[in-house]
C-alpha cells in the first residue's frame, strides 16, 4: 500500500445523490447515480472539479448499510434539484492515501487509514474517495482511488 500522508485541506463543494445502501449494492448504486449526476451537471453547464467521488456520511457495521453520496466536486456552492443534492467537506487536517487495485479491495486501504488515525490519537470524521481512473479504460489492477479521511 502507498504511504499515508497528512495534509490540511480546504472546504470543497460537491453534488451527488445520497442514499442509504447495503454495501453489497454499492456498485449498482454508483452505476445508476454517477451518470445521473454527470448528466445533471452538463445540463446545468456546471463543470466537474474532480473525477467521480463518494462521500461516506456513515457506515452501520452491524447492518452493512452505507450512507453515502455518489457524485463529484464542483468549484463552488450550487443548488441541488430533486435527488441531486449539494454538500461540502469540512476544512482541516486529513489523512490521505492512494489505493491501487480493484474497487472491491479499497476497504483494506480504508482500514489502514483508520488504524493510522488511531495510532496518531486522532478522531476520524466523514471521509471521501475520488476515483482517479475510469474503469472502462484502466485495467482493474491499476485503478487508483484517492482516500481522504478528515481527523481531529
Amino acid at each position: 500500500m502507498a504511504e499515508i500522508t497528512q495534509q490540511f485541506l480546504e472546504t470543497r463543494h460537491f453534488v451527488g445523490i445520497r442514499r442509504k445502501v447495503p454495501t453489497a449494492e454499492l456498485e449498482p448504486f454508483f452505476a445508476e447515480a454517477l451518470p445521473k449526476v454527470m448528466d445533471w451537471l452538463e445540463a446545468k453547464k456546471i463543470a466537474p472539479a474532480s473525477m467521480p467521488m463518494a462521500m461516506w456520511c456513515a457506515m452501520d457495521m452491524e447492518t452493512g448499510i452505507a450512507d453515502c453520496h455518489a457524485g463529484c466536486f464542483v468549484e463552488g456552492p450550487v443548488e441541488g434539484e430533486g435527488e441531486i443534492t449539494p454538500g461540502q467537506t469540512a476544512a482541516g487536517d486529513a489523512l490521505l492515501v492512494t489505493h491501487t487495485g480493484p474497487h472491491a479491495t479499497v476497504g483494506q486501504s480504508w482500514m489502514a487509514v483508520y488504524k493510522h488515525a488511531a495510532e496518531l490519537g486522532r478522531t476520524p470524521g466523514a471521509g471521501w474517495e475520488i476515483y482517479i481512473d475510469d474503469p472502462r479504460d484502466t485495467p482493474e489492477s491499476e485503478l487508483r482511488t484517492q482516500i481522504h479521511l478528515p481527523v481531529q
